[in-house]
Formats: C-alpha cells, sequence, structure tokens
C-alpha cells in the first residue's frame, strides 16, 4: 500500500537540553523493508513516534481509512535523529490526504523559521490562531518526484510552554486540491484529523508505543537504533539495546552523562547517568541526598532487581527518581527525568530495564 512517508524533512529534530543538529534536506539514504500502513477506521491510538494518543475521527465516505506508517532516522553518527508519524486518509484505493506528525526541538529556530525552511518555489506564509493554538504556517507546491506528482501542501508549527513544538504537515492529495493560499487556509481549518492530533499533544496525552519493534515503523539511514555509545563523563561504552526505544547520547559538564529517548517523544524521557568507582551505593547516595532538595512520595514502581531505589530529587520544576547498583566496584547511578514530571512513566523503571542492563554491564567492563 502507498504511504506518504518519503525522504526526510528540511530540518534536523532534536530532544533534550544540548544536542545540536544541522538544518537542511537529510538523504533519504538506505530504506529499511517495513510493512504495509496499518488501516484503522476510526478510534484511539498511539502514534509510535511521537507517542501522542490521539483519537481518530471516522470519515463519512464509504470505504475512508486511516493508514499509519512512520519513520525515523539517525545520522551524524548516531548523533542526529530525526522522526514522524504518518497518517494517510485513503477512500477506496485512493490517497486522499496524506499528514505528518514531528515533536521536538528544531534546529531551524523558533516556529516562524522551522515553517520558512519548507523548500518550495511559490512559498507564503501566515499566521493563525487554530484549535486554540497560535500556528505559524507556510504553504506551496510539493513535488512528491514520483507519481504523485506537485500537489499543495502545508506545514503548521505551534511552541510548546516547554519549548519543544508541535509541527504539522497536510498535503491535499483529492482531484480538486485548494489552489489559492487563502483556499487552503479555509479548508485546514475544517480538518477533522488535526485538531485531534494538536489536542493530544497541548494536554499531554500519550501511550506506550515501542515504534523500532513495529513493522509498518520504518527505519531511514543504515544507523540502526541498538548500537553502541561512548558516555565521555563516565568512560563507558554502552551497547544500546533492542529495546523498542530510539536514544541519542550526550555529555554533561559535571561529570553525568545523558541518553535521551527520541522516539516515542513523549513522554520526554531523559536518563542521567554518574559511576562512582572505588565506593558503594550505600557510602555515596545518602551524602548526595542530603545536599539535595527531595520531594516526598513512594518509590518508583518497576525498579529491576539489582538496583535500588532512593528519595526523589526536586530540580526547580523537574523531578529526579534515583536508582543505584554496585557494579564492579564502583556506584552506577541512574536519574530519570519526564516531561511532565507527574507522568506515570516517570516513576516507572519497568520499560527501561533493558538500558539500566546495558549500562551495568558496560560499568562491569570499565576499569
Amino acid at each position: 500500500m502507498t504511504s506518504l512517508d518519503r525522504g526526510s524533512p528540511p530540518w534536523g529534530r532534536r530532544l533534550g537540553v544540548g544536542v545540536a543538529l544541522g538544518l537542511g534536506l537529510i538523504a533519504a539514504g538506505v530504506h529499511r523493508a517495513a510493512a504495509d500502513p496499518l488501516p484503522v477506521r476510526s478510534g484511539k491510538v498511539v502514534l509510535p513516534i511521537t507517542g501522542l494518543a490521539v483519537d481518530l475521527p471516522k470519515d463519512a465516505r464509504k470505504q475512508a481509512t486511516w493508514m499509519l506508517s512512520g519513520s525515523w532516522s539517525l545520522t551524524n553518527g548516531g548523533a542526529s535523529f530525526d522522526g514522524r508519524d504518518v497518517i494517510d486518509l485513503k477512500v477506496g484505493d485512493k490517497l486522499v490526504a496524506g499528514n505528518w506528525v514531528h515533536i521536538g526541538y528544531f534546529d531551524a529556530g523558533d516556529c516562524a523559521k522551522v515553517v520558512q525552511a519548507l523548500d518550495v518555489p511559490d512559498r507564503w506564509t501566515a499566521q493563525q490562531k487554530l484549535w486554540g493554538q497560535d500556528f505559524q504556517i507556510a504553504g506551496g507546491t510539493w513535488d512528491f518526484e514520483n507519481d504523485l506528482g506537485k500537489k499543495p501542501a502545508i506545514a503548521l508549527c505551534t511552541p510548546g510552554p516547554a519549548g519543544s513544538s508541535l509541527l504539522l504537515y497536510h498535503f491535499f492529495l483529492e482531484a480538486k486540491p485548494p489552489a489559492t493560499s487563502k483556499a487552503a487556509l479555509a479548508a485546514i481549518a475544517k480538518d477533522k484529523l488535526l485538531p485531534r492530533v494538536t489536542k493530544a499533544w497541548a494536554t499531554g496525552a500519550s501511550g506506550p508505543a515501542t515504534p523500532t519493534t513495529l513493522p509498518q515503523i520504518k527505519q531511514r539511514g543504515d544507523i540502526a537504533a541498538a548500537r553502541t555509545v561512548a558516555l565521555a563523563q563516565t568512560q563507558l561504552e554502552v551497547a544500546l539495546p533492542s529495546d523498542g526505544f530510539v536514544w541519542l547520547a550526550r555529555s554533561g559538564d559535571d561529570g553525568s552523562d545523558f541518553l535521551d529517548r527520541m522516539a516515542p517523544s513523549l513522554p520526554d524521557v531523559t536518563l542521567e547517568i554518574g559511576r562512582a568507582p572505588g565506593t558503594t551505593c550505600a557510602a555515596i547516595m545518602p551524602q548526595m541526598i542530603a545536599s539535595q532538595q527531595t520531594f516526598a512520595e513512594p518509590p518508583p514502581t518497576g525498579v529491576p532487581f539489582g538496583w535500588t531505589a532512593y528519595p526523589t530529587l526536586q530540580l526547580d520544576k523537574a523531578r529526579e527518581r534515583l536508582v543505584c547498583k554496585d557494579v564492579g566496584g564502583a556506584a552506577l547511578v541512574v536519574g530519570l527525568m519526564a516531561t511532565p514530571p507527574t507522568t506515570p512513566a516517570a516513576r516507572d523503571f519497568g520499560p527501561l530495564a533493558a538500558v539500566l542492563e546495558a549500562l551495568a554491564l558496560a560499568t562491569a567492563k570499565t576499569p
């Protein structure tokens, strides 16, 4: 079945502080085999790349079906990430609309600059309030360079309060698409799907997803999610597992390293990693906790065997749930931070068991 997921958008996407990606059209690269898009008539779904929980509307047309797919890629030696969910609408065997959904911090800059990066010869821009949000908008004629030919497209970007943005792409594929910018804006305002996607993003509605395990999600490029990354501060060489997630690694300047979960994007999850050679969790953790502001709450859930949970740290508006494990003569400390801090994922180490084990194995091999 046909999907509109072709190539990469003209901007880098990053999640987490301090990860810098370049702006510019990224080559599509090697395309991994993927199954046909997942057909859904209507109802609640979780978009695997963004993690958004969306209630798909029912289209009144006979044989109308939503076709769900998506793709992601790692570039720049595995330091850069791009990913999107794709929601196409088919009536019978014909595509009548396409949508791309992105969430993140975009290197093009703020939303006005992000939509201006739309590389079409007849680009126009606008600002408009839609579905309770203020959108920066750009449109023009998109050349698919295939049997779809050239079709009107519109990009819509709105910033979130925490700095990340929602970026939507809509492709008008019906027989008589809007011919002017005014007509395109009027048509998008009446769209039934994008208001629901926007509401899910605005309210933080998300659900569990393991995108790299799903056949309808395609890997673009040849860098796998399961790969070895070097953590400079802790000097760990970590073999990231095939846990269904896509992680990016970065180093801080205070002795800690970080793993930022890129897919699914929501909830926004970051792991802080510290290694203290020549000591134990029992010796180091009480001292560390005593020097920090804590937040009183029950212990986190899903803590794997061999790890010990410690009081939660209150870091300005963030909360960090801590676990520690004695490995190879060192104390391995991992902090879980998620946005919002009240989301259940912010307190659940269960889905992170595989990456915690990978960190422990790397620590055991490090002098």
